[in-house]
């Protein structure tokens, strides 16, 4: 059997056989792969950053959004309104079609008679007033 002295001054000469075939390369092998994983790191840190900036953006926007949203429905609220007393006024104030008719065949009437304009004026007053509120 061998001397278990001898084995363990062999592992050892093995080891540093291989410590020095491989060494250098393994030496490089591992300070690349501290490199990968500083920039890693990094790279990680950074998307957090922009993940935590995307996310207070996104939610700057949605504020103004629903702030877009409110002013249009003021706005369309304050044009519907106008628009229902536009409405209002016009119903209010335009000529009743029935009184334009008669109007309109009273004119018809004087033209047809050989009336004068005095006559023509007058006839255009008393309907109006026959008519009026």
């Amino acid at each position: 059997m061998a001397d278990p002295k001898t084995a363990a001054e062999a592992g050892k000469e093995i080891d540093r056989i291989r410590d020095i075939v491989f060494g250098p390369q393994m030496r490089e092998y591992e300070q690349r792969f501290q490199a990968v994983q500083r920039d890693l790191g990094r790279l990680q840190e950074e998307l957090d950053r922009l993940t935590a900036q995307l996310a207070d953006q996104d939610s700057h926007q949605t504020k103004k959004l629903q702030g877009l949203r409110d002013e249009m429905r003021r706005a369309d609220d304050d044009l519907r309104a106008e628009l229902r007393e536009t409405t209002r006024q016009l119903a209010a104030d335009k000529v009743d079609r029935v009184t334009l008719g008669d109007l309109f065949i009273e004119l018809g009437n004087q033209l047809k008679n050989g009336g004068k304009l005095g006559d023509l004026l007058s006839a255009l007053d008393e309907p109006s007033e026959q008519h009026s509120p």
